[in-house]
Protein backbone atom coordinates (compact mmCIF):
# COMPACT_ATOMS: atom_id res chain seq x y z
CA UNK A 1 0.00 0.00 0.00
CA UNK A 2 1.27 3.49 -0.77
CA UNK A 3 1.03 6.56 1.45
CA UNK A 4 -1.51 8.03 -0.99
CA UNK A 5 -3.72 4.89 -0.70
CA UNK A 6 -3.40 4.94 3.09
CA UNK A 7 -4.53 8.57 3.23
CA UNK A 8 -7.50 7.94 0.94
CA UNK A 9 -8.56 4.78 2.76
CA UNK A 10 -8.58 6.32 6.23
CA UNK A 11 -9.27 9.95 5.23
CA UNK A 12 -5.93 11.15 6.60
CA UNK A 13 -3.95 14.26 5.73
CA UNK A 14 -0.70 13.71 3.81
CA UNK A 15 1.23 16.14 6.01
CA UNK A 16 0.23 14.26 9.17
CA UNK A 17 1.33 10.92 7.71
CA UNK A 18 4.63 12.30 6.33
CA UNK A 19 5.41 13.98 9.66
CA UNK A 20 4.91 10.66 11.50
CA UNK A 21 7.07 8.85 8.89
CA UNK A 22 9.83 11.44 9.33
CA UNK A 23 9.70 11.17 13.12
CA UNK A 24 9.95 7.34 13.15
CA UNK A 25 11.80 6.60 9.88
CA UNK A 26 15.04 5.52 11.54
CA UNK A 27 13.60 3.54 14.46
CA UNK A 28 10.16 1.95 14.34
CA UNK A 29 9.67 2.21 10.55
CA UNK A 30 13.21 1.27 9.51
CA UNK A 31 13.00 -1.32 6.72
CA UNK A 32 9.20 -1.05 6.46
CA UNK A 33 9.04 1.81 3.93
CA UNK A 34 10.29 1.48 0.35
CA UNK A 35 10.54 4.26 -2.23
CA UNK A 36 8.84 3.30 -5.53
CA UNK A 37 9.76 4.89 -8.84
CA UNK A 38 11.38 7.72 -6.92
CA UNK A 39 7.97 9.28 -6.20
CA UNK A 40 5.75 7.33 -3.87
CA UNK A 41 6.46 5.41 -0.72
CA UNK A 42 5.30 1.77 -0.40
CA UNK A 43 4.35 0.63 3.08
CA UNK A 44 4.33 -2.95 4.35
CA UNK A 45 1.64 -4.21 6.75
CA UNK A 46 3.62 -3.21 9.82
CA UNK A 47 4.08 0.37 8.54
CA UNK A 48 0.39 0.64 7.63
CA UNK A 49 -0.57 -0.50 11.12
CA UNK A 50 1.95 1.85 12.73
CA UNK A 51 0.76 4.86 10.71
CA UNK A 52 -2.95 4.21 11.15
CA UNK A 53 -4.31 6.53 13.87
CA UNK A 54 -5.64 5.05 17.09
CA UNK A 55 -9.21 6.24 16.51
CA UNK A 56 -9.20 4.47 13.09
CA UNK A 57 -7.91 1.32 14.76
CA UNK A 58 -10.68 1.60 17.35
CA UNK A 59 -13.27 2.04 14.59
CA UNK A 60 -11.77 -0.98 12.77
CA UNK A 61 -11.85 -3.00 15.97
CA UNK A 62 -15.47 -2.00 16.60
CA UNK A 63 -16.38 -2.94 13.03
CA UNK A 64 -14.60 -6.26 13.42
CA UNK A 65 -16.40 -6.85 16.73
CA UNK A 66 -19.73 -6.02 15.12
CA UNK A 67 -18.92 -8.43 12.30
CA UNK A 68 -18.01 -11.07 14.88
CA UNK A 69 -21.25 -10.34 16.77
CA UNK A 70 -23.27 -10.69 13.54
CA UNK A 71 -21.42 -13.90 12.71
CA UNK A 72 -21.95 -15.14 16.27
CA UNK A 73 -25.66 -14.34 16.03
CA UNK A 74 -25.86 -16.18 12.69
CA UNK A 75 -24.00 -19.12 14.23
CA UNK A 76 -26.37 -19.10 17.24
CA UNK A 77 -29.33 -19.19 14.84
CA UNK A 78 -27.73 -22.03 12.91
CA UNK A 79 -26.93 -23.84 16.17
CA UNK A 80 -30.53 -23.44 17.36
CA UNK A 81 -31.81 -24.73 14.01
CA UNK A 82 -29.35 -27.64 14.16
CA UNK A 83 -30.45 -28.46 17.74
CA UNK A 84 -34.11 -28.40 16.62
CA UNK A 85 -33.24 -30.67 13.71
CA UNK A 86 -31.32 -32.93 16.08
CA UNK A 87 -34.30 -33.16 18.47
CA UNK A 88 -36.61 -33.98 15.55
CA UNK A 89 -34.14 -36.56 14.28
CA UNK A 90 -33.77 -38.09 17.76
CA UNK A 91 -37.58 -38.27 18.07
CA UNK A 92 -37.79 -39.88 14.63
CA UNK A 93 -35.04 -42.37 15.56
CA UNK A 94 -36.88 -43.13 18.81
CA UNK A 95 -40.16 -43.66 16.91
CA UNK A 96 -38.44 -45.84 14.34
CA UNK A 97 -36.70 -47.84 17.08
CA UNK A 98 -40.02 -48.42 18.87
CA UNK A 99 -41.66 -49.43 15.58
CA UNK A 100 -38.71 -51.71 14.85
CA UNK A 101 -39.10 -53.38 18.26
CA UNK A 102 -42.81 -53.95 17.58
CA UNK A 103 -42.02 -55.41 14.18
CA UNK A 104 -39.33 -57.66 15.66
CA UNK A 105 -41.84 -58.90 18.27
CA UNK A 106 -44.35 -59.61 15.48
CA UNK A 107 -41.65 -61.37 13.50
CA UNK A 108 -40.83 -63.54 16.52
CA UNK A 109 -44.51 -64.43 17.02
CA UNK A 110 -44.94 -65.19 13.32
CA UNK A 111 -41.72 -67.22 13.29
CA UNK A 112 -42.96 -69.28 16.25
CA UNK A 113 -46.34 -69.77 14.57
CA UNK A 114 -44.63 -70.72 11.34
CA UNK A 115 -42.41 -73.18 13.19
CA UNK A 116 -45.47 -74.74 14.87
CA UNK A 117 -47.30 -74.93 11.56
CA UNK A 118 -44.20 -76.41 9.97
CA UNK A 119 -44.23 -79.17 12.60
CA UNK A 120 -47.92 -79.79 11.95
CA UNK A 121 -47.29 -79.91 8.21
CA UNK A 122 -44.48 -82.44 8.69
CA UNK A 123 -46.72 -84.55 10.89
CA UNK A 124 -49.54 -84.37 8.34
CA UNK A 125 -47.12 -85.24 5.52
CA UNK A 126 -45.96 -88.24 7.53
CA UNK A 127 -49.57 -89.35 8.10
CA UNK A 128 -50.36 -88.72 4.42
CA UNK A 129 -47.41 -90.88 3.37
CA UNK A 130 -48.60 -93.63 5.74
CA UNK A 131 -52.10 -93.42 4.25
CA UNK A 132 -50.67 -93.54 0.74
CA UNK A 133 -48.67 -96.60 1.65
CA UNK A 134 -51.72 -98.30 3.18
CA UNK A 135 -53.81 -97.39 0.12
CA UNK A 136 -51.09 -98.80 -2.11
CA UNK A 137 -51.00 -101.98 -0.04
CA UNK A 138 -54.79 -102.23 -0.14
CA UNK A 139 -54.80 -101.66 -3.89
CA UNK A 140 -52.21 -104.39 -4.31
CA UNK A 141 -54.21 -106.57 -1.93
CA UNK A 142 -57.38 -105.76 -3.86
CA UNK A 143 -55.71 -106.82 -7.08
CA UNK A 144 -54.57 -110.02 -5.36
CA UNK A 145 -58.03 -110.46 -3.78
CA UNK A 146 -59.71 -110.14 -7.15
CA UNK A 147 -57.34 -112.72 -8.60
CA UNK A 148 -57.93 -114.96 -5.56
CA UNK A 149 -61.68 -114.51 -5.80
CA UNK A 150 -61.52 -115.37 -9.46
CA UNK A 151 -59.47 -118.50 -8.68
CA UNK A 152 -61.83 -119.47 -5.87
CA UNK A 153 -64.84 -118.99 -8.14
CA UNK A 154 -63.22 -121.30 -10.66
CA UNK A 155 -62.56 -123.86 -7.95
CA UNK A 156 -66.13 -123.52 -6.68
CA UNK A 157 -67.40 -123.87 -10.19
CA UNK A 158 -65.27 -126.99 -10.73
CA UNK A 159 -66.37 -128.44 -7.39
CA UNK A 160 -70.00 -127.64 -8.14
CA UNK A 161 -69.64 -129.42 -11.47
CA UNK A 162 -68.04 -132.44 -9.79
CA UNK A 163 -70.76 -132.40 -7.14
CA UNK A 164 -73.45 -132.33 -9.81
CA UNK A 165 -71.80 -135.23 -11.65
CA UNK A 166 -71.43 -137.22 -8.46
CA UNK A 167 -74.99 -136.44 -7.50
CA UNK A 168 -76.17 -137.68 -10.89
CA UNK A 169 -74.13 -140.84 -10.49
CA UNK A 170 -75.43 -141.33 -6.99
CA UNK A 171 -78.98 -140.90 -8.09
CA UNK A 172 -78.34 -143.25 -10.94
CA UNK A 173 -77.37 -145.99 -8.55
CA UNK A 174 -80.48 -147.84 -7.55
CA UNK A 175 -81.66 -147.23 -4.10
CA UNK A 176 -80.98 -150.72 -2.97
CA UNK A 177 -77.31 -150.44 -3.55
CA UNK A 178 -77.05 -147.24 -1.67
CA UNK A 179 -76.13 -147.28 1.89
CA UNK A 180 -78.94 -146.68 4.10
CA UNK A 181 -79.06 -143.35 5.41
Amino acid sequence: MTVKELCRKYNLKYQTVYRKISAHKKNELAGHIIKENGESLALDDYAVDFLTPFNVKVIQAVEECEAVIRENSDLKDKLYAAECNLRRAEKRVSDITAENEKLNAEINVLTDELSDKGKIIKELEFQCNNYRQKISELEQGADNSECRISELEKIISTLAEENRLLTEKYEAVPKIFRKSQ
